[in-house]
């Protein structure tokens, strides 16, 4: 059977001059591996185990970034081609950068939501505009590079009307259902856009009473197949879940924002898919890059976690503002046309360009004697990818929340495959794995 055996990297991003030659490519930085991978049927080492033979673990949902929370991606609009397009193949072109699977979206708000205010849909009741903005066209260019991309929209903010002149739309629940139905059906209408999932309230109290209205309103108008994801906060929805089946009907996926890689008992015994729906937000350098790689392994191996998406998709905002470059790339020249390929994009590759969503994480995941941590996921048909990682404490620290102190230490270490990976050609890879510093 194929194996994949995939590692994250950490190289330093790279500054992208305007010009038609200065792309990179993936395969340029394959040189920049820091795991020597070589299939032995034998080596004295620390033995893992990577077997099918008892079932699988969960299905993997993807990666994705966040635009929005708000106007994050308000410069990228305003570039000049060919370097805007050169941006959005780094974030969502298969097997090239990136290659994104989910893109999640403000539903705008008429509000400042952090870095800038994103104008509604409607800003009064009888007002509809589905070309304000530039998230549609974000969305239609994501669409365009990957027509299996995830659409997700969100609301940070509501305007005045539709909590009748009050900041708190949960009081008159089939308005606010309306306001957000209305974005979804608009996007179909005027974008042919098919929003996959949609949420209630940006990090803010949940109503459950809301939920199970928004779940009623997207039926009564066909959209039976959107999700729910709720609450894009805490977990604290998973225990309302558990007691109330009607609730537990409506929603789809339990997301939370910046786990620190845990989820809590009463999500897992909800039986939902976990998402972490909000995480990273940290300046993207190396050690943001560092901090990336370990969350995306770790959110699954600790948190049983199947996707997790960047706050924010690409730094295309000034760097002076709040939470300045914490995007998975850095665009905010429009007038020069330059960009930078941040390293978070390669780390994200490492995942991405080897699995697709629908594939499955074995049950034998874990962490490494010596520190890091690994994934292995398979598309069921004989192909395996393994997605190691071996970032120190100093190297892979977020922004939030805060991360305890661990160690990590050159090891070696064996992956023995069982069950329907194991073949003729090898039984086991041998790994040097040598931990990640500044």
């Amino acid at each position: 059977a194929p194996i994949g055996i995939v590692s994250a990297l950490s190289p330093a991003g790279e500054t992208v001059l305007p010009g038609p030659d200065r792309r990179m490519h993936f395969r340029d930085f394959i040189i920049l591996f820091f795991y020597v991978c070589h299939c032995l049927y034998s080596c004295a080492a620390q033995s893992y185990v990577l077997d099918d033979k008892y079932g699988l673990g969960r299905t993997f949902d993807g990666i994705g970034g966040l635009s929005g929370g708000g106007a994050t991606s308000r410069l990228l609009v305003n570039y000049p081609e060919p370097y805007r397009s050169q941006i959005l193949d780094y974030l969502f072109k298969p097997n090239f950068g990136a290659s994104l699977h989910i893109l999640k979206v403000e539903i705008g708000g008429d509000a400042q939501t952090t870095d800038g205010t994103e104008s509604s849909h409607m800003h009064y009741k009888d007002d509809e505009n589905y070309f304000r903005g530039y998230e549609w066209w974000l969305m239609k260019e994501a669409k365009k590079r990957n027509p299996n991309i995830t659409l997700i929209g969100l609301p940070w903010a509501f305007p005045g009307w539709v909590g009748s002149g009050k900041n708190w739309p949960y009081d008159f629940p089939d308005i606010t259902a309306y306001y957000v139905v209305s974005w979804i059906i608009g996007a179909k209408q005027y974008h042919d856009l098919d929003i996959n999932y949609v949420g209630i309230w940006n990090e803010r109290k949940f109503d459950t009473k809301y939920i199970k209205v928004l779940r009623e309103t997207l039926n009564r108008v066909g959209l039976n197949k959107v999700g729910i994801i709720a609450a894009d906060g805490d977990w604290g929805i998973s225990n309302a879940v558990l007691v109330d089946v009607y609730l537990n009907d409506a929603v789809q996926i339990i997301g939370a924002h910046y786990p620190g890689t845990l989820t809590v008992s009463e999500a897992l015994m909800s039986d939902k898919q976990l998402w972490s729906s909000e995480d990273y937000s940290t300046f993207n350098d190396d050690v943001g890059g560092g901090c990336w790689a370990r969350i995306l392994n770790q959110n699954y191996v600790n948190g049983r976690m199947t996707a997790t998406i960047s706050w924010n998709l690409i730094a295309s905002y000034y760097e002076e503002l709040p939470f300045g470059r914490d995007g998975l790339m850095t665009a905010e020249e429009p007038w020069s046309g330059n960009y930078v390929v941040e390293s978070p994009i390669w780390i994200t590759a490492h995942t991405t360009q080897f699995t697709q969503p629908g594939w499955t994480y074995l049950q034998t995941v874990g962490h490494l004697l010596n520190g890091g941590s690994y994934v292995a996921l398979t598309d069921g048909l004989g192909n395996l990818t393994i997605v190691i990682e071996t970032m120190t404490h100093d190297h892979s620290v977020c922004i939030r929340p805060p991360l305890p102190a661990f160690n990590v230490s050159a090891q070696n270490a064996t992956f023995n495959l069982k069950g329907s990976f194991v073949s003729t050609a090898a039984e086991s890879c041998h790994c040097v794995l040598r931990p990640i510093n500044v």
